[in-house]
C-alpha cells in the first residue's frame, strides 16, 4: 500500500519547485474584489517538516482604492493536506524589512475544512477593514513530513507575492530570497 502512496506523490515531490521566473506568459487577472499577485496554479513549493507561514502583502499604498471597503474573505489553493492549517490576517510593521505586524482578524482554522487540489474559501471573522495600512494574508501550515500544501504559481514573481516565515529560522524572507526560484502564491483576498 506504501509504494501506492509513494507513486501517487512522486509527480508532487519531482515538481520540488514552484515554476520557472522566465515564464512571463501569465498577466495577473484584474477583479475589482480580489487582491492578489499569482496567476492559475501551477505547483506548491516543497518544504521541509514544520510550521511555515506563506503571505502576500499590499503595501498601504496599493490599497487606496479599496479604502473603506473590508476584507471578508481569503481563497487558498490547496495541494496536499497539512497536518493543520490556518489563515491569518495582519498589518504591517514600519521597518527596514517589512514583515507582518498586529493581527487584524481572529485566526482561522481551516484545517478540517481544506478540499485538496482545488481553491478553498474561508470568511474572514471579523472583516477586516481596508485602511491606511499594510495588509498582509497569511496561511500558516504545519506539515508533519516534506511536501507540497499551499500552491504557487509558474512566475514571474510580482513584489508582495511571495512571503515565507520559517519556524526553522524564525525568519520573514521572500522565497526568491531563500531559494532563488520567482513564484506568487495562490492566496487572495476578497473585498467588499
Amino acid at each position: 500500500m506504501n509504494i501506492y502512496k509513494f507513486l501517487l506523490l512522486l509527480p508532487l515531490f519531482l515538481l520540488a519547485a514552484c515554476g520557472d521566473d522566465n515564464n512571463d506568459t501569465c498577466k495577473v487577472p484584474a477583479a475589482d474584489n480580489l487582491l492578489h499577485y499569482d496567476c492559475p496554479n501551477n505547483s506548491g513549493p516543497l518544504l521541509e517538516a514544520g510550521v511555515h507561514e506563506l503571505a502576500i502583502r499590499f503595501p498601504a499604498s496599493q490599497l487606496a482604492d479599496y479604502a473603506g471597503k473590508n476584507l471578508t474573505q481569503v481563497e487558498v489553493f490547496f495541494g496536499i493536506k497539512p497536518a493543520a492549517a490556518s489563515i491569518k490576517i495582519y498589518d504591517g510593521l514600519a521597518s527596514a524589512t517589512p514583515q507582518p505586524g498586529a493581527m487584524l482578524s481572529n485566526e482561522i482554522n481551516v484545517t478540517n475544512a481544506i478540499k485538496v487540489q482545488e481553491w478553498n474559501t474561508y470568511t474572514v471573522s471579523p472583516p477586516v477593514p481596508i485602511g491606511n495600512t499594510d495588509i498582509w494574508i497569511s496561511v500558516k501550515v504545519n506539515h508533519a513530513t516534506t511536501q507540497q500544501s499551499v500552491g504557487c504559481d509558474a512566475g514571474p514573481r510580482r513584489e508582495g507575492g511571495d512571503w515565507l516565515f520559517s519556524e526553522s529560522d524564525q525568519e520573514w524572507k521572500t522565497y526568491l530570497a531563500r531559494t532563488g526560484e520567482g513564484v506568487n502564491w495562490n492566496i487572495r483576498g476578497v473585498v467588499e
